[in-house]
């Protein structure tokens, strides 16, 4: 979608932290001042929000592409959907559910290629990834992208609850909330992920 035909508000991708005064603020009470009429409350959710959910749509797409059409999807969705939010579920989960809904789409729509993830794993210092698998902290870049490819490869299912939990860092209600899905079945999910990334990174390492 060209620049000029969106209805994300310009500015929004150009605001840097603190330049709205907006920062500090919960995402509930950014939406209750853009509910009324306060722009600048959205820009402020864009700039907190805009790179966690292009990291979480690319780690459940596989696709850097992939997961900024998401992301911009995502936004408007934002955007037209913050009118109607009435805080009956914090904003993060609200966020994250239209996130996992797109990437979803994305995945019955179409195929989604499966190549390295070169362009969209960032080296952290200290970045934490999956200390039940043995990594405690992946500090090389070509052992992230093993991971992350890795995680790729689980079922639909096992990675949404692996990325929400080791990438997002969400409690298990949390995502239980996200899912919709009892917390009993999400660790389930968790632990059946785990299995198989032990299974799977222990094929890499042979």
């Amino acid at each position: 979608m060209p620049p000029s035909e969106s209805p994300v508000p310009p500015a929004a991708t150009r605001v840097q932290w603190g330049e709205t005064g907006h920062m500090d603020l919960p995402d509930e009470e950014l939406a209750l001042r853009f509910q009324r009429g306060d722009a600048s409350a959205f820009e402020a959710m864009v700039a907190r929000w805009n790179e966690p959910i292009l990291q979480l749509a690319t780690r459940l797409t596989g696709d850097l592409e992939e997961a900024k059409d998401v992301r911009q999807m995502a936004l408007l969705k934002t955007y037209q959907g913050l009118a109607h939010f009435e805080g009956r579920a914090r904003f993060s989960t609200w966020i994250y559910r239209v996130v996992l809904n797109l990437c979803r789409d994305k995945k019955r729509n179409a195929a989604v290629r499966t190549r390295a993830l070169e362009g969209s794993v960032r080296e952290r210092e200290g970045d934490y990834v999956l200390e039940e698998t043995g990594f405690h902290v992946a500090r090389d870049r070509e052992l992230a992208r093993i991971v992350a490819e890795a995680v790729l490869e689980l079922p639909a299912a096992e990675r949404e609850v692996v990325v929400l939990r080791h990438y997002h860092e969400l409690a298990f209600p949390a995502i239980a909330e996200i899912l919709g899905s009892p917390v009993t079945t999400v660790k389930s999910r968790m632990t059946r992920g785990l299995s198989l990334l032990r299974a799977r990174l222990a094929t890499l390492e042979t």
